[in-house]
Parts: C-alpha cells; structure tokens; sequence
C-alpha cells in the first residue's frame, strides 16, 4: 500500500490533511480491490484462449491499516 507521503506526492494538494490522504488512500485501495482488479481479472481469463497467457488467480493481500 502506498504511504501517506507518496499519496501526497501524487495529489499535489499541500492542504490535505493526514486524515484526508489516508481515507482518500484507502478509498482507492478498496475500489482498485473490489472493482478494478477484478474487472481486469475476467477480461483476462476471458482472453486466455487468444494466446495471451494461462488462467490469473485472484489473489489479493488485505492490508490491516494500523
């Protein structure tokens, strides 16, 4: 998961709180979780009959936020 100071590089926003990077932070590791990765995930088994690669598993590590 990205840190608090890598989020902050990417929005370029200097007035966004810690709390305000980390609920944006894990707002899109849940939607990259729970939409995204698994949208690319059937695309792609989809495509495994057209010489792309075998089967991809669905394997993601839940990060525990301390």
């Amino acid at each position: 998961m990205l840190s608090i100071e890598r989020v902050k590089e990417l929005l370029k926003d200097p007035n966004l709180s810690d709390e305000q990077i980390e609920e944006i932070r894990d707002g899109f590791h849940a939607l990259v979780e729970d939409v995204i990765f698994p949208a690319w995930l059937e695309d792609r088994n989809n495509k495994k009959g057209e010489g792309e690669g075998g089967k991809v598993e669905q394997k993601i590590v839940k990060y525990k936020h301390e």
